[in-house]
């Protein structure tokens, strides 16, 4: 099986990608933040450094692409993976923001990233800022805001503005995976960037109650 490049389908590493974040997310919600943060700074201080052995060992890295081969892109066997920066993406997230945002933010990188890049590469005819389509973004738009209006109500925050909040969490999801950075995965800018944007929609709209 050959590997994918980034604007191939790939919906196997699209699958793994929503269900392990939303699992993820799950951990986050449920684990004091500072129990959080310590076993994401473990899981940080072992992954990492195997992922920068691996690109040192050719023998490795050969061994563990092949195992790999259902959700590694072929842009991945010379850097990073995407793993490594989620895991910094996920830290930061969890320190910087309350728990409710973290969590919220780590679902929208979990569903709207990876309906983002499949509008992408299916219908992404018109670009509006590098590899970024506008029928990617809108779908991200779309999927953000229907995740935000969920979370909302199953959480019974802002309510009473579930449309309005929602549309503007959406906005925050969307925006952050239109954001690039020349050298940073979209698993570590995405949850940074919504989490800001969400922390300035609970504040103003009384989220934190």
């Amino acid at each position: 099986m050959e590997l994918k490049l980034r604007n191939d389908l790939h919906l196997s590493r699209k699958i793994w990608h929503a269900s392990g974040i939303s699992f993820i997310a799950y951990l986050i919600a449920i684990l004091p933040q500072r129990d959080a943060l310590f076993y994401l700074a473990i899981c940080g201080l072992v992954f990492i450094p195997f992922d920068l052995l691996r690109l040192k060992r050719p023998d490795l890295n050969h061994r563990l692409v092949r195992s790999f081969k259902l959700i590694i892109r072929i842009e991945e066997v010379g850097t990073l993976t995407g793993t490594s920066f989620l895991i910094v993406g996920t830290f930061l997230c969890v320190l910087l923001y309350p728990k409710m945002v973290a969590v919220l933010a780590m679902l929208l990188l979990a569903f709207g990233d990876p309906i983002s890049s499949l509008f992408g590469v299916l219908f992404g005819k018109d670009k509006i800022w590098g590899r970024k389509s506008l029928q990617g973004s809108l779908a991200c738009f779309a999927m953000c805001t229907i995740v935000c209006a969920i979370y909302f109500l199953a959480n019974n925050l802002m309510v009473e503005r579930v449309i309005i909040v929602s549309l503007l969490g959406g906005l925050a999801g969307a925006l952050s995976e239109l954001i690039q950075f020349r050298k940073l995965d979209d698993n570590l800018t995405i949850p940074v960037i919504a989490g800001l944007g969400l922390h300035i929609l609970f504040v103003v709209f009384g989220g934190y109650g």
